[in-house]
């Protein structure tokens, strides 16, 4: 069995197929009482790396999201769609709106790092900014070679095989691992996951958020919720200051903004 480890970045999204309202500010669009979903593009990465395990190819997967606790729904749907394990990086509500690419994407080398991780799968964009950047600056953070749009993905040994749409046709590229690929719409169709897979299959820790010098770690296993609490050793704080994090309430956003 191949001792490869894959990497998914999941992100919630309003739903495709609700009608959008504009605030009456224009400030923005209404997101209270309108149902989310997991991005598309997200559900592609995450059905990519599914099928790679069950051919034996990838021995982990591991689903990430980004954002306020309702992140966790999108993380439990990965789970139910066949990843092992889920990590909620916790960003608080009244900050979601500071979240951009590069925030996102300095947090996913960071864990990609931290997890010893082989490939690190995107979808190619998101359905509510449509930024296609996060795939590219993670595999810039990571200097790892990268695949975008891909449309069918292959391993070989130490290297990925990916298929991409460009304008004049197909091109192929053979990445040496680890390498970042982000998922085109005709990469394959994901499966649909059932409430009864989603209910039971709870294993999501919640690792950025800190208080008082203190890490806190949220872990979702099947039968329940577990939180436990675990001092941050001095090395540690200091590796988080560096990427951002800030004292006592998660990723200062600002700091990974600059």
């Amino acid at each position: 069995m191949a001792e490869l480890r894959a990497l998914v970045a999941v992100k919630r999204v309003i739903d495709f197929a609700v009608k959008i309202r504009v605030k009456s500010d224009g400030t923005g669009v209404v997101t209270d009482g309108v149902k989310h979903s997991m991005n598309p593009f997200c559900e592609i990465a995450v059905e990519e790396a599914v099928r790679l395990k069950e051919k034996k190819l990838v021995k982990e997967v591991i689903a990430v999201s980004c954002g306020p606790t309702q992140c966790q729904e999108t993380i439990r749907t990965a789970l139910a769609m066949g990843a092992d394990r889920g990590i909620h990086v916790e960003v608080p509500a009244a900050e979601v709106d500071r979240l951009g690419p590069l925030q996102v994407a300095r947090v996913l080398a960071k864990l990609a790092e931290k997890e010893k991780v082989d490939l690190v799968l995107l979808g190619k964009q998101a359905i509510d900014d449509d930024c296609n950047q996060t795939g590219q600056m993670t595999a810039g953070f990571l200097d790892w070679p990268q695949g975008t749009f891909a449309s069918q993905v292959a391993l070989e040994g130490d290297k990925v095989k990916v298929e991409r749409e460009v304008d004049g046709g197909l091109e192929t590229l053979r990445l040496k691992l680890p390498a970042v690929v982000t998922a085109d719409l005709r990469l394959n169709e994901p499966r649909y996951a059932t409430l009864p897979n989603i209910m039971p299959k709870w294993r999501v820790r919640c690792v950025i958020s800190t208080d008082r010098g203190r890490s806190v770690c949220h872990s979702i296993q099947q039968g329940g919720f577990i939180e436990s609490s675990q001092p941050v050793e001095s090395q540690e704080e200091e590796d988080r200051s560096d990427q951002g994090w800030g004292p006592g309430r998660g990723p200062d956003l600002q700091a990974l903004r600059d």
